[in-house]
Parts: structure tokens; C-alpha cells; sequence
């Protein structure tokens, strides 16, 4: 073939790249229903360290809960949680969440720590590497 015979070939495949890349973008905006939210991994460059806790709150990808190290499930939470009513003003509580753990249990969890009256409420963060 000469290059004359190659250019409709070369426009061919050009619109089938350009039309395949088009709809798969559409495609994959519109599977998202409108009440979803991005959720980032969080991760952290500063060089803090982690304050102490008087709690830890765990979230597994499996989607059981541990308050300290004790398992316990989203109905039960309040119940299970070891701390009295006075000590809770000035309690700090630290999350450690999976990261294929919804974003809609981490803010179920963080409510039911706010009904509670925890206000210092920390969340686990992985440390970033950085460019410098």
C-alpha cells in the first residue's frame, strides 16, 4: 500500500479511538447516582505526630467496628463505648479507617460520636511520601 491508500485507514481508526474514549467517559459519569460524594484517601505530609488518645475506634473493610479492641456493631456503639459521661467533655478519640470503608459508615460513626458529646474526634491518616 502506498501512503495515498493509508490516510482513509488512518481516519477510520482515528474516529473509532476518538468515539470510543468518548462514550467510555459517559458511561462512567453517568453510573454515578447524583448522592454520591469523592471521597480522598486521606494522607498527611506534615511531620506531627499523632496527639494521645484516650480511645481508638476501628473500621475494617469487612465492615465490623472495635472500640479500642473490643468488636462491637453500629446499634450497640453507644453502649459498648468506655468512657463515662464526665470524662467524655475532654476525651480524644482517633479513627482508624480502611480505605474501602464507605464514606457513608465514617460519617455514621462520626455522628454517633458527636450525639455522644465527643467533640475531639481525630482520623488516622496515612503519612504521604513528599517530593522534597
Amino acid at each position: 500500500m502506498n501512503d495515498s491508500q493509508m490516510i482513509p485507514l488512518i481516519n477510520v481508526v482515528f474516529l473509532m479511538l476518538a468515539f470510543i474514549l468518548i462514550t467510555g467517559n459517559i458511561e462512567k459519569s453517568s453510573e454515578k447516582s447524583p448522592d454520591i460524594q469523592e471521597l480522598a484517601i486521606p494522607s498527611s505530609t506534615s511531620n506531627l505526630d499523632q496527639e494521645p488518645h484516650d480511645v481508638t475506634v476501628t473500621l475494617n473493610k469487612s465492615g465490623s467496628v472495635y472500640v479500642d479492641e473490643t468488636a462491637t456493631s453500629m446499634d450497640d456503639f453507644a453502649d459498648q463505648f468506655p468512657l463515662s459521661a464526665s470524662d467524655i467533655a475532654d476525651a480524644q478519640v482517633l479513627i482508624r479507617a480502611d480505605a474501602s470503608v464507605s464514606a457513608h459508615t465514617t460519617r455514621e460513626v462520626l455522628k454517633k460520636l458527636r450525639d455522644l458529646g465527643l467533640r475531639r474526634i481525630s482520623l488516622a491518616t496515612v503519612r504521604a511520601y513528599s517530593s522534597d
